[in-house]
């Protein structure tokens, strides 16, 4: 009868030090594809009681008036800096100093000649939440 090897006690623990290792690695690749994935995607909710006026939301801003809602982004059309709120019906890109109207996104002050992206921006009436989304609105590429 031919003995079956024994695996000795420094195998065993180099074994599942590679596993524990491996096991580690993927989890952490895992959740930081996660974290990479839910900054980048490209569709935002909220709920349905947003304050009137402008709203920042980082990479766009909602503007209330009554029950409509619509959302640009934050990059100014001339360097591609972040505006901020100048008051609350102007904004203000912090690099050149051009002013926009919140309300519609156009250009009050240059250097920037053209209006701020508008966003797609519609309620959702099954759950109540308004969603934007982070690409061109049809009517405004080509």
């Amino acid at each position: 009868m031919d003995q079956q090897p024994i695996l000795s006690r420094k195998s065993f623990i180099r074994i599942l030090t590679t596993v524990g290792t491996g096991f580690f690695l993927w989890i952490w690749y895992r959740l930081s594809d996660h974290e990479t994935s839910k900054e980048n995607r490209e569709e935002f909710r909220h709920k349905e009681d947003i304050p009137m006026g402008v709203s920042f939301f980082g990479k766009y801003y909602l503007y209330r008036k009554d029950e409509s809602v619509l959302a640009f982004s934050t990059i100014c059309t001339h360097a591609g800096c972040r505006i901020g709120p100048s008051n609350s019906r102007t904004l203000q890109c912090s690099c050149h100093g051009s002013r926009f109207d919140a309300a519609t996104g156009k250009p009050l002050k240059g250097p920037a000649i053209h209006p701020l992206q508008e966003l797609d921006c519609r309620l959702d009436s099954n759950t109540g939440q308004w969603i934007v989304r982070l690409h061109q609105r049809k009517e405004q590429q080509g």
